[in-house]
């Protein structure tokens, strides 16, 4: 009975979404739409361009391993640069992206907050140079670890039953079950963030961790609901274009092999300001001025301990 009244308040709670917000998602899901469609186009291009540069190095060290033997190291020494040079370069691309994605956030949460702000190439071009990339970078590395860590004991027990393929199959869903646990935990982190800025001046950005493990406390279940709620279409819709693309394959019909896969990513990118309003809304719709007090209690170190004037005798 229970779980019957949750599913029919998070039904209201939708429909609630939908009748507030119906004009601000019409006038902005385009636009951050196209924005995600160009962002998945520039990122492909260099991904393959840099996938291109790790791929010659790959090749042309066997050669120079060859021409090593009759003096002409420094062919060697190339090819390395060209493998380390594409790695670092993949990091660099991808760190851009999730700065862009963080952005583009930013800015559809800004047309929760304000009526009159819009999802633009301007505003969010104003927001990518304005972002604190340095913070926003250490708290994706804390999250990152954070989340590595409580599945290293899994990775670990899988070493040793690597073999054991009843124990692969558990620890496979108890991996799923440890990343969609956390998620959920550090959900909220990027908002608690923002709204906290000016306080993570010298502060570690782990507190925005767990301050939004604090602030999920009492809303993981509902927050699960909506997650399952968005994934399902997506779901979807992937299946259909994959079995597009697979029946393509099988008749072999270029329209179908090549559009399949395009027609689904950019379907995808116009979904994702959809899941991205969502979020926000969820954040805004239970953000209170005593949970966000709550959630950040005796996270910050005093100012006196930052600037060492504490321990001066």
């Amino acid at each position: 009975m229970r779980l019957h009244v949750v599913i029919k308040n998070f039904s209201n709670s939708l429909k609630s979404y939908f009748g507030e917000n119906k004009t601000i998602f019409k006038n902005n899901w385009l636009l951050a739409g196209i924005l995600y469609i160009l962002l998945i186009f520039v990122a492909g291009v260099l991904f393959l361009l840099d996938y291109e540069l790790f791929a010659v190095g790959v090749s042309s060290i066997s050669t120079s391993v060859t021409l090593l033997l009759y003096g002409q190291s420094y062919l060697i020494f190339i090819s390395l640069l060209e493998i380390i040079g594409s790695i670092i370069l993949f990091f660099i691309i991808a760190l851009l992206c999730f700065f862009v994605r963080i952005t583009i956030q930013y800015a559809i949460q800004d047309t929760l907050k304000n009526e009159l702000a819009k999802v633009s190439f301007s505003s969010v071009f104003k927001k990518f140079k304005q972002l604190n990339k340095n913070q926003v970078l250490r708290l994706f590395c804390y999250l990152a670890l954070f989340i590595f860590l409580w599945l290293l004991p899994l990775l670990v027990i899988h070493i040793f039953t690597s073999k054991i393929e009843i124990v692969t199959y558990i620890l496979q869903f108890l991996f799923f079950v440890v990343v969609l646990w956390k998620g959920i935990d550090y959900s909220q982190a990027i908002f608690l963030y923002r709204e906290n800025q000016p306080q993570f001046l010298g502060q570690s950005q782990r507190y925005a961790l767990k301050a939004s493990k604090r602030f999920i406390k009492n809303l993981r279940f509902k927050y699960l609901l909506l997650l399952i709620g968005l994934s399902i279409p997506l779901a979807i819709w992937i299946a259909i274009w994959s079995v597009v693309t697979y029946f393509g394959f099988y008749i072999w019909e270029p329209i179908m092999i090549y559009g399949g896969p395009i027609v689904g990513i950019i379907g995808g990118c116009l979904y994702l300001p959809f899941v991205q309003f969502t979020l926000a809304y969820f954040y805004e719709k239970n953000n209170s001025s005593d949970l966000l007090e709550k959630s950040f209690r005796d996270c910050f170190k005093p100012v006196e301990k930052l600037t060492g004037e504490a321990y001066k005798k």
